[in-house]
């Protein structure tokens, strides 16, 4: 069965891949100008898409939890979704402990393209409008 994805959850993410799109432009910008940083701009790079992949999958999980848990009675959905955010904060360590371990890239870069979750959440308005606009 093939499940048509849900539009807010389509705004979200684009609107993640936007935010962190402009945070790796900055990020190239900063390497150009100051010449120093050069050396760490691809450990930079590869940690902060992992952790935008990760954010990716961590919003994918949240609107499948919450479209689980408006199923659910109140105490059941109370408790299904403090298990389904502690599985998202581990997954975020573990994330966070293989780039660390396996040394992938800068576990820094990598919470930084985890928080493009927030700028995506905080970019989803303007994503609606512009969704709109090309659906048109």
């Amino acid at each position: 069965m093939k499940r048509k994805i849900n539009e807010t959850l389509a705004e979200l993410m684009t609107g993640i891949f936007v935010a962190g799109v402009v945070i790796q432009v900055v990020e190239l910008l900063i390497a150009i100008v100051s010449p120093e940083f050069a050396g760490s701009v691809l450990s930079f790079v590869i940690g902060f898409w992992i952790g935008i992949v990760t954010a990716l999958g961590l919003a994918a999980h949240m609107n499948r939890s919450i479209d689980r848990a408006l199923d659910m009675l109140p105490g059941d959905a109370e408790k299904y979704m403090r298990k389904a955010y502690l599985l998202r904060t581990m997954a975020i360590l573990v994330v966070a402990g293989l780039v660390h371990f396996l040394h992938l890239g800068y576990v820094m870069a990598t919470f930084l393209g985890i928080l493009c979750l927030k700028f995506g959440a905080f970019l989803q308005p303007l994503m609606h409008k512009l969704w709109k606009k090309f659906q048109k």
